[in-house]
């Protein structure tokens, strides 16, 4: 039974937030309805409305509804979130982990390029047959692992990577007939009736008591899985049936009004921040701050889609209303937030430190060997109107200064993103993490669009000028917090992701402007070569190398902090410092890889987990193996990229992206991995 805590005093922020985002959101949700009927008009419209007063039918048929939905969808996805951040172990756990959100995108975009006859039948149908295809590839490819947390984390995110790519890719070359997705892909609130509302109370009141049953073997999975199923909680079916009922609830919300962002992260974050630290709690003030956010965004997109004649998609707001609180509450997190028994008693299955099962130094060649060979196939194998063929040497010799440039670019880049994620996962103990959770990726990306509309005329100059300056002050920012959070891996992540989520907002609040000029950006997004310079080529190498030769001076770092900090302590170890360098590294790697190529950081997420898969465990194998890992994934993905829909072009991130998670989902399936 879920009931409200007051015996400590750790409550008493949740709660103070909480009411004044609450308060906030219904003064400026006042404000705007006294513009359509005055005060004394209100409850007779919720009521029964005159069916002559134009007023008073608005409020009843399109206010008050999409108030309801925004409620009702907003505790929802803190649930949802609370939940599954519990089951997985991780912070950085939300609806989207397990591939609902971009499963529904995919399935609403490819049906709206191929085959628009079934959205006759609603986008509902269809955006919930997307979001249940989804979560039955992760659940597959999860349960081949016992459906245990990594491999569910792992599945999902493989499953986010696929489908993620292939709707950049549909949104690349059918952007006219997309382009208005946009907008349900950041959350459609606007109502007609109540027939929205009505249809989520009855869902999600059952899902809701289901969750109430589950309180018991759930708060068991804090003391560690041994614990648990000492105490006779079966874990495979409590996991398997939480999450189930948190991703049907979550469907319920796409199916309704699309993809809502950060709220199912966000609000159980600001609920942990604020300190309610008992399952109990968050399953209480996620919700309630998971619906308090998403009133308040929607209010704030409401009045921005009046003044400046654009609708405003309510998901992008969400970032503008959260990620600034969360970034003021990280401070509390050591003294408030306490982490799970199983979680810091021992490291992680997935991160441990020491681990004598090194990478063998035949597979470490392999590596290199795929690496030069994917070198050879972008300088010297294309592809024209008769197919493909190898080229003589005379014409390579004619074309070498412009494909090399792009392939040592590709190569570089590579380097750089797979050494900074194996050194964030390594140092963070996190699958999850990457160098686009830095948000320097956001940060480039947010300098490319202030540029775009800043410039009259913007060329590839203002546009890498503009990319470095979101670089460089997203930089400090994050080192700033990094030296407030060295203590935390986990506040730092979050700290990373709040940058990243705010920053984000301001992109997707332009992409939904539909300005011609943000194709250049959706290029951008997805990562490519096309404006590489010789001389961009040669300084991304050098640094690449550099890198590489850096790898053993961090070795013991790498091979200590993952134990803990009192352990890393006792062994001399000075973890603060440590954490700061290797976060500085890895945005400084992060920072040169996007200036060049734009956010590939996905790249970073992926190399590692493949590197691992393949046997490579100690820190300097793991990195040098995730390095090469990386090289040859982006080259031969440049590579693809020009030639394979020859004669037009693919970002080099969208054939990455499905080239690295397509070999995850297939080693997965058809075999157990040893993840590290």
């Amino acid at each position: 039974m879920l009931t409200l805590s007051t015996r400590t005093g750790t409550d008493r922020p949740t709660l103070r937030i909480a009411l004044g985002l609450f308060a906030l959101a219904a003064m400026l949700c006042a404000y705007r309805l006294h513009t359509l009927a005055p005060l004394s008009e209100w409850a007779r419209a919720l009521v029964a409305p005159d069916p002559l007063d134009a007023r008073q039918l608005l409020l009843h048929d399109s206010a008050f509804p999409r108030i309801a939905v925004c409620l009702l969808c907003g505790a929802a996805l803190g649930l949802a979130g609370a939940v599954m951040q519990h089951v997985l172990r991780n912070p950085l756990a939300e609806p989207t982990t397990l591939g609902v959100f971009p499963g529904a995108y995919l399935a609403v975009a490819v049906a709206t390029v191929f085959a628009p006859s079934w959205l006759d039948a609603g986008r509902e149908l269809v955006a919930l047959a997307g979001a249940g295809l989804a979560l039955a590839l992760t659940l597959a490819i999860a349960a081949r692992r016992g459906l245990s947390t990594l491999s569910l984390i792992l599945g999902g995110m493989i499953v986010n990577l696929c489908c993620s790519a292939t709707s950049l890719a549909l949104a690349i070359l059918y952007y006219d007939k997309l382009e208005l997705l946009n907008v349900w892909c950041g959350g459609a609130m606007a109502q007609q009736d109540w027939h929205v509302a009505g249809g989520l109370l009855i869902r999600f009141v059952p899902c809701l008591a289901c969750i109430g049953v589950l309180m018991r073997p759930l708060s068991a999975l804090d003391a560690g899985d041994d614990v648990a199923m000492g105490l006779g909680v079966p874990l495979r079916a409590t996991r398997a049936l939480a999450l189930g009922i948190t991703l049907l609830i979550t469907a319920f919300v796409v199916s309704a009004v699309g993809v809502v962002g950060f709220v199912g992260l966000g609000a159980p974050a600001l609920a942990r921040l604020a300190g309610a630290r008992r399952l109990r709690d968050r399953m209480i003030w996620a919700p309630c701050l998971g619906a308090a956010l998403l009133w308040l965004a929607d209010d704030i997109a409401q009045a921005l889609s009046g003044t400046r004649g654009v609708l405003v998609p309510t998901g992008a707001v969400t970032a503008f209303v959260g990620a600034p609180l969360m970034l003021a509450l990280i401070p509390r997190l050591r003294r408030n937030v306490a982490r799970p028994a199983a979680a810091t008693s021992t490291p992680r299955p997935a991160m441990r430190a020491i681990d004598h099962a090194g990478m063998p130094s035949r597979a470490i060649a392999i590596c290199v060997s795929l690496t030069l060979l994917a070198l050879a196939l972008s300088i010297g194998v294309s592809r024209d109107a008769h197919g493909w063929h190898v080229d003589t040497a005379a014409y390579v010799g004619s074309v070498l200064d412009l494909r090399m440039p792009h392939a040592i670019a590709a190569l570089s880049v590579g380097v750089l993103l797979a050494l900074a994620g194996a050194i964030l996962q390594r140092m963070t103990a996190n699958p999850m993490a990457s160098p686009d959770l830095l948000g320097l990726s956001a940060g480039g990306t947010l300098g490319v669009t202030l540029a775009l509309f800043a410039s009259q005329a913007p060329d590839a100059r203002v546009l890498l000028e503009g990319c470095a300056l979101g670089c460089a002050a997203t930089l400090g920012v994050l080192l700033v917090v990094a030296r407030r959070t060295a203590q935390s891996p986990d506040a730092l992540l979050l700290a990373g992701l709040a940058i990243t989520t705010l920053l984000q907002g301001v992109s997707t609040l332009a992409m939904a402007s539909g300005n011609p000029r943000l194709m250049v950006l959706l290029n951008l997004l997805v990562g490519s070569t096309y404006g590489v310079t010789p001389w961009m080529a040669a300084c991304v190498a050098a640094f690449a190398a550099v890198a590489l030769a850096g790898v053993p001076l961090i070795r013991r770092w790498l091979d200590i902090a993952p134990l803990g900090a009192p352990v890393a302590r006792s062994l001399g170890l000075d973890v603060a410092s440590c954490r700061l360098v290797l976060v500085a590294w890895s945005a400084l790697m992060t920072m040169a890889a996007t200036l060049v190529v734009g956010p590939l950081s996905f790249a970073g997420l992926i190399a590692p987990h493949i590197a691992r898969s393949l046997g490579a465990r100690r820190p300097l194998a793991l990195l040098y193996a995730s390095a090469a890992i990386g090289a040859c994934m982006l080259c031969v993905s440049d590579w693809l990229a020009r030639w394979v829909m020859f004669p037009r072009d693919m970002p080099a991130g969208v054939i990455a992206s499905l080239i690295g998670s397509g070999y995850l989902i297939v080693r997965m399936i058809a075999r157990d991995t040893h993840d590290a």
